[in-house]
């Protein structure tokens, strides 16, 4: 996973396919769920969403068109002041096509999360969604007016009510970026392993934020602690940041 925000609008170019650790590379070397160490294709889909003319443009692709050249073509061409974008490692058995293909949209958010949400594979194969879906659909609706207090008061609800791997996720409006790290802790031997896997890194710059699963390349970067929520928005020349730790851990 991969968001970018900034004051002025930026090519995105570098980020997804020019870096050490692009999300292009880590389409094809990501890290493994099973063995953070060992890594392997996240190439299950892929999809981008960035802010144009004041609206959210969303961009997907299914596994037999991951990354191919009308996608890069897109890549090369945007320039937007926020974007964010996914590499979909599935689950194993469940469905693999460009409509389960991160980011998703509701209620003028795009969101793309990494983990499962176990509470929600049921009422998720009910409705033809994936677990990803039902979870932003329920962030969403408990959280009102969606400002960084209601998104933050309905994320806690949800981190201590649900059981999942991992809720680690981002969510973009117009000219906002929410970004959390949350994965289940209350397994040792797992959590052990969740830690490496379920990672979210910052870089910040006068005018820019870039927040990826791992470091795009070897400057300094900040591995978030679990259970952290950070918002994002312009203000004037800089990026304003709130930055909380999760209600009940």
């Amino acid at each position: 996973m991969l968001a970018k925000i900034s004051v002025y609008p930026t090519t995105i170019v570098e980020e997804m396919l020019l870096c050490p650790t692009s999300l292009h590379y880590l389409s094809s070397q990501g890290r493994m769920p099973e063995d953070p160490e060992t890594r392997g294709p996240h190439n299950d889909g892929c999809g981008i969403a960035y802010v144009n003319n004041k609206s959210i443009e969303i961009h997907k692709r299914d596994r037999e068109h991951i990354w191919d050249n009308s996608y890069r073509l897109i890549i090369e061409n945007v320039k937007s002041n926020l974007f964010i974008a996914h590499n979909r490692k599935a689950t194993k058995d469940l469905e693999v096509n460009k409509d389960r293909s991160h980011p998703f949209y509701y209620q003028h958010f795009a969101f793309c999360h990494n983990g499962s949400v176990y509470s929600y594979m049921d009422e998720a194969q009910d409705k033809g969604l994936t677990d990803t879906e039902i979870f932003l659909h329920q962030l969403i609706d408990k959280s009102k007016n969606a400002s960084p207090e209601t998104i933050f008061t309905a994320l806690s609800e949800i981190a201590n009510t649900t059981n999942y791997s991992s809720l680690t996720a981002f969510l973009m409006g117009n000219d906002e970026l929410f970004a959390w790290r949350i994965f289940n802790d209350k397994n040792h031997e797992k959590a052990l392993r969740f830690e490496d896997y379920y990672t979210l890194w910052l870089k910040k710059t006068k005018d820019s934020v870039v927040i990826a699963s791992e470091p795009l390349d070897h400057s300094d970067w900040e591995k978030l602690p679990n259970f952290s929520f950070l918002h994002f928005k312009p203000d004037g020349d800089s990026i304003h940041q709130f930055r909380k730790k999760i209600i009940g851990h």
